[in-house]
């Protein structure tokens, strides 16, 4: 087995080598696309769709919904017929949900696009999180996981540079453009790994020695009797409720409209903190490689309120302008930081517990905390935003983060010492 080095993961053999490279093409591939729309969702529905605030909450709440129970169905279905081709369907349906939201004529077709995207990165989030566990070994994931997920956020942020300058409000054809460009990147990370990871680990599912078919046969049932693991689930849910889903989507809307910014600003604070994330994830991750993981849940949580902080202060109006732009910038950038805090122990912490026969359950559940989150966050933006106080949304995201600090704290006396310090 090759040694760790300072210039990147390094895998257990050759094959690993090259299919962890591979992985790594095709999330770039896959995320230069999606960073041309992350930021815009709420923005299309409403300001081109013409559905309120309100309504555009309920599609994402609804789209979280369906996503669940595909994240649910693809837990068994990856522990069956492999990670790898969980996947490659997972990723088909990703593009073909983008690609209906393309030609969208009206908000109920977008809906049904918003939907089927969900139902495919319900699919494919943990299949490839559970796919570099099984390219990597134990020791060196944490590196790989940060790796992955800086080359993802590289690519999403040229997107959203790029899409910062082309998308605009007064040209609507310009979102159909860039929902158009994101499909076609899906499917060519979708065509990776049809044609370039065949035969690599992790492709085909294990074939099970007759315990791991006894256990298996308890299917989430034996996930769930998991306790430290279903710890894990809640305060990753409280991430999600007061993190990513009101990140994607929400801020935007806050931003552009009671916050006094444009789609530009939008499109460069995404920037910043992609940028943010390229900058030190790598130096954050070998800082922090022995550091207890449960710390580094805390630390994202703390950011993730400065953040919302950032962003209450630059939509006062004693900050409209460029001062405010600046603010929102800077927030998103702040923010990224905290992300840098996550991702080793998103993918490090559940598969540290995950037997292999159960890998795919174990990472779909981990998973399932986003969808989940998004049921709750978008609404409940959408109601606070759509009220007579929409400044009430700051606040009650910044406490929510506040707690999930707090909540990650009892976590870390809970968990496995050799889950909680982590190998290598």
């Amino acid at each position: 087995m090759p040694e760790t080095t300072e210039t990147g993961p390094v895998l257990g053999d050759r094959v690993g080598l090259r299919a962890f490279r591979l992985t790594l093409v095709g999330t770039l591939v896959s995320a230069l696309g999606q960073g041309l729309t992350l930021p815009y969702l709420f923005i299309y529905l409403h300001d081109v769709l013409d559905a309120p605030l309100a309504v555009a909450g309920v599609v994402l709440a609804v789209a979280s919904v369906v996503g669940l129970g595909a994240t649910a169905l693809g837990g068994s279905l990856g522990d069956r017929v492999g990670l790898g081709r969980l996947a490659w369907i997972g990723l088909l349906v990703q593009a073909a949900g983008t690609g209906l939201l393309a030609v969208a004529p009206q908000a109920g077709v977008a809906a049904v696009g918003v939907a089927v995207n969900a139902i495919g990165n319900s699919l494919v989030w943990p299949a490839l999180n559970g796919l570099v566990a099984v390219q990597v070994p134990p020791a060196q994931r944490s590196r790989a996981y940060a790796t992955r997920f800086g080359v993802l956020n590289a690519g999403i942020g040229v997107g959203g540079l790029v899409s910062g300058w082309l998308v605009s409000i007064q040209h609507p054809a310009t979102f159909h453009v860039v929902y158009a460009v994101d499909a076609g990147t899906t499917a060519l990370f979708a065509l990776l790994i049809l044609v370039g990871l065949r035969g690599t680990p992790g492709i085909t599912a294990p074939e099970p020695s007759i315990e791991d078919g006894r256990l298996q046969r308890g299917g989430y049932r034996a996930v769930l009797r998991d306790r430290a693991f279903v710890g894990y689930l809640g305060v990753a849910f409280a991430l999600g409720v007061f993190g990513y889903a009101q990140l994607i989507g929400p801020w935007a809307a806050f931003v552009t409209a009671d916050g006094g910014g444009t789609t530009q600003v939008v499109g460069f604070a995404f920037a910043a903190n992609t940028a943010a994330i390229v900058a030190v994830q790598l130096g954050v991750e070998r800082l922090t490689r022995r550091a207890r993981r449960s710390r580094l849940l805390v630390a994202t949580a703390l950011f993730w309120a400065a953040a919302w902080g950032i962003t209450g202060l630059a939509a006062l109006p004693a900050f409209r302008g460029t001062a405010a732009d600046i603010g929102f910038i800077v927030a998103l950038a702040v923010f990224g930081v905290g992300e840098t805090f996550y991702s080793p122990v998103g993918g490090g912490l559940p598969n540290a517990l995950a037997p292999d026969h159960l890998r795919s359950r174990y990472n779909s559940l981990a998973a399932s905390t986003w969808p989940l989150g998004g049921f709750v966050g978008p609404p409940l933006a959408g109601a606070l935003l759509g009220g007579g106080l929409p400044g009430s949304w700051i606040g009650v995201i910044l406490v929510g983060a506040l707690a999930t600090a707090l909540a990650a704290a009892v976590l870390g006396r809970r968990l496995p010492r050799s889950v909680e310090l982590p190998a290598g």
